[in-house]
């Protein structure tokens, strides 16, 4: 059982050590009131996944799927399919398309996904797919076709198909689906890299389930969100979102985010739900899932992720030392089983503040450092050590990402 700690599980610790308590800090001159817990909603109608934002434990919502039964297994090793471009801006529309013309052009390209589990009549789920090609290669989120035996694809004029999963991958919650279809609207994809806070959107999206075709507009609130989320089997992926404000509801994962030329930019994602929270809804980046939805289409997993085998949430100037430890770094949340680290006396609640001499301030620091790394090549650290408050530095292997 690979080591794991917050507010929410407390890990086997060794007889005198215990990690510090991870919980929210409220800033200086902020009301010091109990807050409502925050609850995420993957939008995919029915599982269940919790994601920690910053500090704070939230729940998630995500939709657990379903169809009438043969097993489904990744098979996209040896799939041969063109890659999807990502389109530059258009230089003579500075204003973008109007949003009825946006729903007309993109709408076409958005699909129903109807999720079926064992013993199960019943769609048990619903999410939303995008079509990236002529071919019928459908891209969706993980979590839309976790545990599915069998899927359907609803088009947007009403044509039905069963549809069979090409590869999915839990660490960045995309998916690959295939159907055998003939005059498919494939989307047209733009570079979210060069979004900017403040630009419109739209999203699109199967919501509720039931309401194929859903249009909301809103704005970009924030770029490089990093959502660390613990999935239905325990596992922690901490992600870089694309948050908006335009409503997406339950059934709309997998759904297309769309920019004010028409492009793609985004999937839908996640929505931070609760009483005091409102409009926070998220999207993975398009440009983040092309490497990712390519690699599925050719293999059916990603080939050569360099992995180190832990969780980390990563520190503030507030949350740091008020539980006695650094101001900026990583906090070590799991450590899986298989990694390096339980072999070099790190443990659950240290922290990582270097990576190969760089500073590491939040999740994605260290995921650009593995970005790089290729198999038999290890990674020099930096550890904060709690229990003593001593700095430490190691050379650990890294694993490598399997299928």
């Amino acid at each position: 059982m690979h080591q794991q700690y917050g507010p929410w599980q407390e890990p086997d610790a060794a007889e005198g050590y215990r990690p510090p308590e991870y919980t929210y800090v409220p800033p200086e001159g902020g009301p010091k009131r109990n807050r409502a817990p925050l609850v995420i909603t993957l939008l995919c109608l029915g599982m269940a996944a919790l994601l920690f934002l910053g500090v704070t434990a939230v729940q998630l919502w995500r939709g657990e799927d379903p169809f009438w039964m043969r097993s489904q297994s990744p098979s996209g090793a040896g799939e041969s399919a063109p890659t999807f471009e990502l389109q530059e801006l258009p230089e003579d529309m500075d204003d973008g398309l109007p949003t009825t013309q946006i729903a007309r052009d993109v709408g076409p390209s958005v699909v129903c996904i109807n999720v079926y589990v064992p013993q199960s009549l019943s769609v048990a789920a619903y999410g939303s797919g995008v079509i990236l090609n002529e071919e019928g290669f459908i891209v969706t989120n993980a979590h839309v076709v976790e545990d599915a035996s069998a899927l359907s694809v609803i088009l947007n004029d009403g044509r039905e198909f069963s549809a069979r999963i090409i590869g999915q991958d839990t660490q960045s919650d995309l998916a690959v689906i295939k159907i055998e279809a003939e005059d498919l609207v494939p989307a047209t994809f733009g570079n979210s890299d060069t979004l900017e806070v403040g630009e419109r959107t739209v999203v699109i999206g199967n919501a509720a389930g039931r309401l194929a075709g859903t249009v909301t507009q809103g704005i970009i609130s924030g770029l490089n969100r990093q959502v660390p989320i613990q999935m239905s089997d325990g596992s922690v992926i901490t992600m870089n979102l694309i948050q908006t404000d335009a409503a997406i509801n339950p059934g709309n994962s997998g759904g297309a985010v769309v920019n004010r030329f028409g492009q793609v930019i985004g999937i839908s994602s996640a929505k931070l739900s609760g009483s005091d929270y409102e409009g926070l809804c998220f999207a993975i980046p398009i440009s983040d899932a092309k490497p990712v939805v390519e690699n599925l289409i050719a293999y059916g997993y990603v080939r050569d992720r360099m992995t180190l085998g832990v969780t980390v949430i990563a520190l503030s100037s507030v949350t740091g030392p008020d539980r006695g430890l650094p101001a900026q770094g990583l906090y070590i949340a799991e450590i899986l089983p298989e990694s390096d680290l339980l072999n070099q006396d790190v443990k659950v609640g240290d922290v990582i503040v270097k990576a190969d001499g760089q500073e590491l301030a939040a999740a994605a620091d260290l995921q650009a450092i593995l970005k790089e790394k290729k198999s038999g090549d290890t990674i020099d650290l930096e550890i904060y050590k709690y229990e003593n408050g001593k700095t430490v530095s190691i050379t650990a292997n890294l694993l490598e990402g399997t299928p």
